[in-house]
């Protein structure tokens, strides 16, 4: 895995190193809490890290963001508060649902994150409402919005694209191509070679992205964005990368070719990535000791101020004034 970071300063680099390590820690950490029965349900993005930091830090932190399941490193890159993050997984009072929900399907604008809509087309369509907005306010801000491989199946994703490329909306569509629409292969899924080919038939800009090289991500998308603010319009980009754990962790990966998974664990992000800084000596193994020590240590600290936090008691008349 090749890393171009020329012109990349070292703060950065570390900064992107310790941002895939802060998600995946949080992940080890849930997935440990999901078999104590203290979670209810997590959809992994072990592995597909460079994705989501790499994408957060290349926009500002005003444009929005419209991730999916496995966006965690959207929320930790726009800095939310762990503590309120791990209420919400927990069906805490203090969530961002309120206890009503246990898992991403939750935004918040005062981080400029809108929250999934479970079948992921949807979504698209509510990024052109925000970029029609930001056009016609000539805001000059980018919005990016998420969808999976399967999630391109959807008539939601067709219309949302054809809107936006008729309309010169500034939306970055953002294809995780993870290998798997849940339990069916990509392969079984389109006749076309790669799913950027889909911008074609809307006379779209499209590009291909290496969804586990954080260098590559983030390099990439910055220079788009900044080229969408000069001059609107839609872009499609497709991210190649791989989902090592199960569409969930209750259906598990059987229908997935071992092999498969021995290949792209190989290309785990964050190992390359390490690998590259310490043998380039801009890291060594003392400061990947700090940082993880860090991190381990502000995942704990806010665990215990989640664990201590009650659950919601059954109040109708709050219920129907959050509804009205």
């Amino acid at each position: 895995m090749l890393f171009e970071i020329r012109d990349i300063k070292t703060l950065k680099l570390v900064e992107l190193y310790t941002g895939m390590m802060k998600s995946r820690l949080i992940e080890e950490k849930m997935l440990i809490l999901l078999r104590q029965g203290k979670i209810s349900k997590w959809f992994s993005g072990i592995g597909q890290e460079a994705i989501s930091i790499g994408l957060t830090h290349a926009l500002n932190e005003d444009e929005y963001i419209l991730p999916m399941h496995r966006n965690l490193g959207v929320f930790t890159s726009r800095n939310i508060p762990l503590s309120k993050l791990f209420s919400q997984w927990q069906g805490k009072v203090s969530g961002f649902t309120k206890g009503r929900d246990r898992s991403f399907h939750f935004g918040t604008k005062d981080f400029h994150i809108v929250g999934m809509i479970s079948h992921l087309g949807p979504q698209m369509g509510v990024a052109d409402g925000i970029a029609l907005h930001q056009l016609i306010n000539n805001t000059n801000k980018v919005t990016a919005v998420f969808t999976g491989d399967g999630g391109t199946s959807e008539g939601d994703f067709h219309e949302a694209l054809n809107v936006a490329s008729v309309w010169n909306l500034p939306v970055l569509f953002c294809i995780e191509n993870n290998g798997y629409g849940l339990s069916t292969s990509t392969k079984e899924q389109y006749n076309c070679k790669n799913l950027a080919d889909k911008g074609i038939g809307y006379g779209m800009e499209s590009h291909i992205i290496d969804g586990n090289n954080i260098i590559e991500v983030y390099r990439k998308i910055e220079k788009i964005a900044k080229d969408i603010r000069k001059k609107p319009r839609p872009i499609l980009i497709e991210f190649k990368t791989f989902r090592i754990r199960g569409h969930e962790e209750a259906s598990g990966v059987k229908y997935v070719p071992k092999e498969l998974i021995d290949t792209w664990a190989k290309k785990d992000p964050i190992s390359n990535f390490e690998n590259y800084l310490t043998s380039n000596d801009i890291i060594n193994t003392e400061d990947i000791k700090t940082i993880k020590d860090s991190l381990n240590l502000e995942i704990n600290e806010n665990l215990e101020s989640a664990y201590k936090e009650p659950y919601p008691e059954i109040d109708v008349e709050l219920q129907l004034s959050d509804v009205f």
